[in-house]
């Protein structure tokens, strides 16, 4: 059932979320060094705005003043120097477990941003550029940040993994059909299609991939080389120790398939039309 809530029980539900988060990695963000602000769609620019000038000056981004941004993100992660901070939606409507979901994937953009690299904050040093290499460690963190967050989130949530992946095909096959260069949210099926099938009970019962792969073969009919890659990419880093290190050569490597995944699309359908 889905609800409103006060500003208070939203603060109380984030550091509830992130109890739990550190319940299971011990990561160095406490109340002391997060900063909340809350937002609605009506005078969410102006918050923005005075939330990045308070506490995180480098962080401003155009793209914000987009007209209607703010009515399509229910939350949004700052990393600083030595501060976090979570803009909240307080008109939000999820219903409690959404909720906390939504801050524990909030609170994992923190925890990777800062620990994902040595020095922390990949985007800041890959992606900043216009460049060929550039395009596709955008592509590949993008894919990538989204599809973590909600993995790490959806693991600390649930003990064990409850959805199957027929329960999942068909949102599978509608993101897939979405995948084009027309479409500007591409790059977000992609991450969807990655997480529906790494958080499915059968790729989350095994360490093979090759078990995976005959699920995930069996379970969904799409037969595309390139999204298999990428899924067995995936799958191979997380299942590595600390898999939310990621190194330039591996978000270049998904960058560069999800980028032809995208081209695929795109001349498979205009085939079709």
């Amino acid at each position: 059932m889905s609800t409103r809530y006060t500003k208070e029980e939203l603060e109380e539900y984030f550091f509830e979320a992130l109890a739990m988060f550190n319940d299971v990695l011990e990561s160095d963000i406490t109340s002391e060094n997060v900063v909340l602000d809350f937002f609605t769609p009506a005078n969410g620019l102006a918050v923005y705005k005075r939330f990045c000038e308070k506490y995180f000056s480098d962080k401003y981004e155009k793209q914000h003043e987009t007209e209607n941004y703010f009515e399509f993100i229910a939350a949004e992660a700052f990393v600083g120097n030595r501060l976090y901070g979570v803009l909240i939606r307080s008109d939000i409507d999820f219903s409690l477990s959404e909720v906390l979901l939504t801050f524990l994937h909030e609170i994992s953009h923190l925890f990777c941003t800062r620990n994902e690299i040595e020095s922390g904050d990949f985007f800041d040093r890959y992606c900043m550029q216009s460049g060929e290499e550039d395009g596709y460690y955008n592509a590949g963190y993008a894919v990538w940040r989204e599809a973590v967050a909600d993995i790490m989130a959806d693991s600390i949530m649930s003990e064990y993994a409850t959805m199957k992946l027929e329960m999942a095909a068909d949102e599978i096959q509608n993101c897939y059909n979405h995948i084009s260069r027309q479409d500007s949210e591409a790059k977000k099926y992609i991450s969807l299609i990655i997480v529906y099938v790494m958080t499915s009970e059968e790729v989350v019962g095994t360490e093979d991939w090759n078990v995976a792969e005959k699920a995930i073969t069996s379970k969904i009919n799409i037969g595309n080389n390139i999204l298999r890659e990428i899924l067995k990419l995936v799958f191979e880093k997380l299942h590595q120790s600390q898999f939310w290190k990621i190194t330039p050569e591996f978000i270049r490597e998904l960058g560069l398939l999800c980028i032809e995944l995208i081209v695929y699309r795109t001349f498979e359908n205009s085939r079709i039309e």
